[in-house]
């Protein structure tokens, strides 16, 4: 057995893209190797090279011997000697004629030959797929370099692929592979020998380079740390930036920058957001406040720090400057005069406004304000503001800011409405709100308007659409509907709405809606609940009890998560499962606990029929599935004490109405009959 070892250079990858290349290189040369390579493999990657190991490679491919029959005896033999039929099938073997066999066949003696097959070298099975696995890797984005014919995220430099510490001698994009690597690009360009993995990671960290991905981000970290700690300084470290560093560079140095304090009279967010977005900078703050001080991640680790923080300080200056002239010419006019040329944007062309032309931003706005008003009641909310709220919410996309810096929509808004005219701050809190939550996971809106018009964009985007025919399909969804549905979701989880079932709330806000689209955004519940580790069989069972209430239907199948956590969950799953299997199989009238034959339940039945009458009434979930719990024993006691499906009708009817009372108790948790019993 032996070790492989592939290693693809590049020009620099961009950082998203650094990840998934890693991945998918591994994930195609697992493919090539197959039964060959019986460990998962290590990985590493950095902006400017993808690396993958697997050890314990075997060096041929397992030989298999194959008995193949062929013509019958009579035919393949004449007189003793091979006849033409005989000759071919030797031949079709690659055998000789003389090592033919005879032997039993269904309708009589057949020769037959003895094929061997494997034996494949695995540095010939590399050599003939290692391109055909590099140049395989999805993107999304490729392009060709030069005369080459090939596609690549970028142009590939060089493959360096070692089977055993010797070389696997292929092609790769026209150049031969290589059994040497190089380090960091501006200090250690020159090329190493690489004889093994820890080898060549050991050799790269000499050279300036940490190869492993959780070992820069861990030192990225680390060093963000201590420069805010130097500073006495807070560091709100914004996990996707730092992945998204941790791709750019090969050995992060972190150096601190400094711009104009006069420039902290702009926009918190505004400053913040581009140094993250546009420049990949982290801000610093005291006391909660913003500093003019940043931390800068370079790729140089012996540069000059001074000379490269001056350089970060002058771009970072150019864009502020630029913000503040474009926040001062947005700030002479009101938000309601930026918004008249909503109507000379195009949102939809598929859907069309009441006039027949094209449905424009304008309708948007317009649409997205009557529906914030209509739901204002379901969130608590003031109509007014609402509705003044909505009737500006998208009128800053036409501002000179928000066209430069498209990620401020809606703050911007806020902040000409806060700092320019000083109108109601609730109307100005709802105006950047309504955005909100951008993605999985963000925060929330907290005003009442706000969470109002958040939900109103969303159901009028799905409902405009749906009505349109866009609907996603496969993974295509340009307009981000898939991300819509999570809003709601995410918005009717928040407590702050009015707990409707989706349809319902399409009503209010005045929307078709539909079963399609009501369909759509349960389906985004469904796959938030599994992400959260909730059981398919779980959330199908709480799904089929037919509430359509997302707080109802997430406490509950969180409840049977929180029990599955802690163990209980196996406990109950097959004996309840059990009860209301037997009940679905024999419907009939619905017998209350007073009612029940005493004396045909027996003491087991008795037992539990006081027991379940001395359950407390309550619609928590937690507490339902405690009381199902501490039922449990009593059940399979029952189960084992009484015959449930007795010969005499009437027994069995008084038993079986013991257990439709359970199921009927209970009915409102799950359908237990679509528990699965592991």
């Amino acid at each position: 057995m032996a070790e492989l070892f592939v290693e693809v250079g590049t020009e620099e990858l961009p950082a998203r893209f650094v990840v998934p290349a890693m991945e998918g290189l591994a994930a195609a040369l697992a493919r090539v190797l197959g039964p060959l390579a019986p460990n998962a493999p290590r990985t590493w990657a950095t902006p400017r090279r993808i690396a993958v190991a697997f050890q314990g490679v075997l060096e041929q491919t397992p030989r298999t011997e194959k008995l193949v029959t062929g013509p019958a005896a009579s035919i393949a033999f004449q007189d003793g000697a091979p006849a033409p039929a005989a000759v071919a099938f030797a031949a079709k073997l690659g055998v000789p004629v003389a090592s033919l066999e005879r032997v039993p066949g269904p309708k009589g003696e057949v020769v037959a030959g003895r094929r061997v097959e494997g034996g494949l070298r695995t540095a010939d099975v590399l050599a003939s797929s290692l391109e055909a696995a590099i140049l395989g890797i999805p993107f999304k984005k490729s392009m060709k370099w030069g005369a080459r014919s090939e596609s690549f995220a970028r142009p590939v430099r060089y493959v360096c692929a070692v089977l055993g510490g010797a070389r696997v001698a292929t092609t790769v994009c026209g150049n031969p592979t290589v059994d040497t690597s190089v380090g960091h690009w501006l200090w250690h360009p020159e090329p190493f020998v690489v004889h093994d993995a820890a080898q060549w990671e050991r050799e790269l960290f000499e050279r300036h380079v940490v190869a492993d991905v959780s070992t820069r981000r861990a030192r990225l970290v680390r060093l963000l740390g201590e420069r805010a700690a130097e500073l006495g300084a807070e560091l709100r470290l914004d996990e996707a930036l730092v992945d998204e560093v941790v791709n750019l560079v090969e050995k992060p140095t972190v150096i601190v920058g400094q711009f104009s304090e006069e420039l902290l009279s702009l926009p918190p967010r505004l400053l913040v957001e581009s140094m993250k977005v546009n420049q990949r900078y982290f801000p610093l703050y005291r006391q909660g406040r913003l500093q003019a001080q940043f931390l800068v991640a370079t790729n140089n680790p012996h540069g000059d720090a001074a000379t490269i923080a001056v350089g970060n300080a002058r771009v970072l200056a150019a864009r502020f400057d630029d913000a503040r002239f474009f926040f001062s010419e947005d700030a002479k006019k009101p938000l309601v005069a930026h918004g008249e040329r909503l109507s000379g944007m195009v949102w939809l062309r598929e859907v069309k406004a009441p006039d027949g032309k094209p449905y424009t931003m304008a309708d948007r706005q317009r649409a997205l304000a009557a529906a914030g008003e209509r739901l204002a009641p379901l969130c608590g909310a003031d109509r007014e503001v609402t509705l003044l709220a909505g009737t500006l919410c998208k009128s800053d996309l036409p501002t000179l800011m928000v066209g430069e810096f498209p990620e401020l929509q809606g703050h911007v808004g806020r902040k000409l409405l806060e700092d320019v005219e000083k109108v109601d701050p609730a109307v100005a809190i709802a105006v950047e709100e309504h955005y909100l939550p951008r993605f999985t996971g963000d925060v929330l809106p907290q005003s009442p308007a706000g969470v109002a018009l958040a939900l109103g964009e969303r159901l009028t985007l799905l409902d405009a659409a749906f009505a349109a025919g866009l609907q996603p399909k496969g993974g295509a969804d340009h307009l981000g509907l898939r991300r819509a549905a999570v809003g709601v979701v995410a918005l009717l989880l928040g407590g702050g709405v009015a707990a409707l079932p989706v349809q319902d709330l399409f009503d209010a806000a005045g929307c078709a809606g539909g079963e399609e689209v009501c369909a759509f955004v349960y389906a985004r519940l469904r796959a938030a609940l599994q992400d959260e580790g909730v059981p398919t069989d779980v959330v199908e069972a709480v799904f089929a009890t037919g509430s359509r209430r997302v707080p109802d239907l997430a406490a509950r199948a969180r409840a049977f998560r929180a029990l599955a956590d802690d163990g209980r969950m196996a406990a109950i799953r097959a004996t309840f499962r059990r009860v209301a299997g037997l009940v679905k199989q024999n419907p009939g009238d619905v017998v209350s606990l007073a009612a029940l034959d005493g004396a045909a339940l027996g003491p087991a039945g008795n037992a539990l029929r006081d027991a379940v009458a001395a359950i407390p009434a309550t619609s928590v979930p937690d507490d339902q599935l405690g009381a199902l719990v501490a039922l449990r024993p009593l059940v399979d006691a029952y189960f084992d004490g009484v015959m449930v499906m007795d010969e005499d009708r009437s027994l069995r009817a008084s038993r079986l109405g013991l257990l439709r009372a359970i199921v009927d108790r209970f009915s409102t948790l799950a359908d237990f009959s679509k528990l699965s019993t592991s």
